[in-house]
Parts: structure tokens; sequence; C-alpha cells
């Protein structure tokens, strides 16, 4: 994130300040004061070194760990890396200036010196510390602004999602009630039609009792994906092949939690950006493990890309990250595309 002037100005006033303060500490008298021009600069150099390393750091730790939340533990170790790094960085410098740089008129030749070095290590991590102390908390203030604006974000992305999923519901008493009726007419020997018919109830059943739901039984979500599959299988015949891998018990799955209607959008994604026929059938496969439900399909692109690409997965991510730490992946190759979304465990009960 870049820095406005004003931030090095202040670096710089406050780099001043403590060369001013140095000097006075060290002059009883006012003919012992003596403040070298260049002090200042030189500290404010040491200060955008350290700055730098809290950055970096900061950026590297984000970049493997992909932390949403960071505790005090978080800036504690920020701190101590940091000054770790900065010893060793000065120690090596002032080596360099002793060995290599003797003819400027700061170098000056390496002697062994036990307290030499001792109080030059001491008072290099005495400014790193000071210094660091300040700038932490302008850190914590940056990642604070930041996840703020991720959170509103979410809750945007997330209430969007919701009201689009309302607004594709209709009356439920309106729809049962003709489902009925359609039903009744159907004669007793049509099976085929009696089953499409009770597959298509028990699917919009769940769409209404689970839609001011935050999550649901992996068991009730998987009912509810074969109930929608049958009726894409009677409606497409043997353009599309579904096929589950479940990896945990069949009691395990009522321990495990997800948001309700997630995977119908993952698969009406992959039929939706994928072209499937009786001769080149669109395989998706749906795979259970212990922590997440993945959805794989061939990569078979319609000639025409649909319109609106990505805001699916973007409603999915925003959905599910009010839930979990973990993200929502993604994969992709040539052949496969594949989403796989993080799945939470109900609490234990004690007796």
């Amino acid at each position: 994130m870049r820095k406005s002037i004003w931030f090095y100005v202040a670096l710089l006033g406050l780099a001043t300040l403590l060369a001013l303060f140095t000097r006075l500490t060290m002059a009883t008298e006012a003919a012992d004061f003596h403040l070298y021009p260049d002090a200042p600069f030189w500290l404010f150099l040491q200060t955008l070194l350290i700055v730098y390393l809290l950055d970096k750091l900061d950026q590297r730790a984000r970049l493997h760990r992909q932390a949403v939340v960071e505790g005090r533990g978080y800036y504690l170790r920020l701190l101590l890396g940091g000054g770790l790094l900065y010893a060793l960085l000065i120690q090596v410098l002032n080596l360099a200036i002793s060995f290599g740089f003797s003819w400027l008129p700061t170098g000056r030749p390496f002697k062994w010196d036990w307290y030499r070095l001792g109080r030059g290590l001491f008072l290099d991590l005495f400014f790193y510390l000071l210094m660091g102390g300040v700038y932490l908390p302008f850190l914590y203030q940056r990642h604070a602004a930041r996840l703020r604006l991720e959170l509103e974000q979410l809750e945007k992305e997330a209430t969007q999602a919701r009201l689009r999923a309302l607004q594709q519901h209709v009356d439920p008493h309106f729809l049962f009630n003709n489902l009925n009726i359609l039903a009744a007419l159907i004669e007793p020997a049509n099976t085929t039609a009696h089953d499409y018919v009770t597959h298509l109830a028990s699917l919009y059943r769940y769409l209404v009792r689970t839609r001011q739901l935050d999550a649901v039984p992996l068991t009730e979500e998987l009912a509810f994906l074969r109930d929608y599959q049958f009726l894409l299988q009677r409606r497409f015949g043997a353009a599309y092949v579904f096929e589950e891998d479940i990896r945990v018990p069949a009691a395990e799955l009522e321990n495990l939690l997800i948001p309700p209607g997630v995977g119908q959008e993952l698969l009406t994604n992959a039929l939706k950006h994928n072209v499937g026929s009786r001769a080149r059938p669109l395989r998706v496969q749906l795979v259970i493990t212990a922590t997440s439900l993945e959805v794989r399909n061939a990569r078979q692109p319609r000639p025409l890309p649909v319109l609106g690409e990505g805001s699916g997965l973007a409603g999915l991510r925003a959905r599910l990250a009010l839930l979990h730490d973990v993200p929502v992946r993604v994969e992709e190759s040539a052949e496969w595309f594949s989403v796989a979304l993080p799945l939470s465990r109900l609490a234990p009960v004690s007796a």
C-alpha cells in the first residue's frame, strides 16, 4: 500500500527529534552540544529500512498464510523477526564499511572489541524497537481499515446473492397446490411422470424450507442435489453424466454443514458454461471429503461464451467467507474445472 508524503515527513521529523534528544542527553552543558547535520538523515534512512523490513515481512506472511484476522501474537512475531533482520543488516553494513570502505571519512579499521560490538548491537536494537513500536500501530490501523472494507464488500455481495435467490422463488402455497393438482391429473400407471413431479416437489420444498437458514446438514444438501440431477437427466437425457465420490462414512455426513443451495449453483454453473450431447456427454463429478464439497466438470466450453461469467463464483465466495476462514478453492486445467467449497463441522453436544 502506497504511503503519502506526509508519512515520510513525519518519519523525518521523528528522526530529527531523536537525534536532537540524543545530543541533548550527551551534552551536559551548552558548549558540549554538537548536532551534526547528517545525523537526522542517517537516522531517517535507518527508519526507512525498518519500515521496509516490516512491510516485506507482513506481505510475505499474508502471501503464505492468507490470514484474515491477525492477533497480538502476529504483530509480536513481526516485530521480533524484523528486529533480527535489522540487526543482521546493520552489522553487515558496519563490517563492510570497516573492511571495504576504510578510505571513506566515516570508515575505520576493524578491531575486535566485545564491548564495542555489544554496545552497537544494543543501540541498534533499541532504535529498532523504538521506531518499530511507532510504526506497528500504523500498520495495525491499515490492516483494520482493509478488513472493514473487505467485510463490507462481502456482506454486500452476500446480500445481493440472497436477494437474487429470493427473487427466483415463487409463492410456495401456489406452487405446491399446483404440483398436487398435476400429480392427480397424471394417470396412475405413468410412473415416470409421478417420479418427476415427486422430485420436483421435493426440490422446491427444500428451497422454501432452507431459504432463511445459513447452513444445513450435508445429507440434506446431497438429497437436494440428487433431486436436481434427476430433473436434469429427465430433461436432457444422456447429455450429462453425474458421478459421486463420497469419501466419508454416511453417518459423518450429518455432522457436516454447508450453506443451502450452493451445490446447485455449482452444478448450474457447470452446465451453463459447458455443452453436452448424447455423442459427447458432459461428465460432472461430486467429490465429498471431511473438509470440502467439490464439483468437477470436464471442460467442453460452449461455442459462444455466456454473459456474466464469474458473477456466480463471486457470490459463492461472499456467502462462504462469512462462515469460514478457509477460502473457496478454484482449480482449472485444459481438461477439468473444479470448485471446492469448505465444510463446517457441527459442534458436539455434551450429555
